[in-house]
């Protein structure tokens, strides 16, 4: 294998394992959401600084995971469904080729001279 074929296979590898940017965006703004939500309710409810950033971090690791989960899955299925949709595509173009050659085969047939 070339020094070329070597750095495709490693591109390759690396994006399989690579996050879409819309689940890395998604998951940052929701913990940034938990930790803004949980952080206004802390000082809200007059607590002290420790347990105030405390809970934020905890809430901003809950809401990432979360959206993290979410996302995924909904991309998932996403994708699933597209290639569900490009499936049933092909097969009725496939059908729909299939009675176009019936119908080019099947010619009327003429009339015998009578004689």
């Amino acid at each position: 294998i070339s020094a070329g074929g070597w750095r495709t296979a490693r591109v390759a590898a690396k994006s399989r394992w690579r996050k879409p940017t819309v689940i890395r965006f998604g998951t940052s703004i929701a913990g940034a959401t938990g930790f803004v939500l949980m952080f206004g309710l802390g000082v809200a409810l007059d607590r002290d600084w420790g347990r105030i950033t405390l809970t934020a971090t905890i809430a901003a690791l809950a809401f990432g995971l979360l959206a993290h989960w979410w996302m995924t899955l909904w991309l998932i299925s996403l994708r699933s469904a597209q290639q569900e949709q490009a499936r049933q595509q092909a097969v009725q173009m496939k059908e729909a080729a299939k009675e176009a050659a019936i119908e080019n085969d099947v010619e009327p047939a003429s009339e015998a001279p009578v004689s």
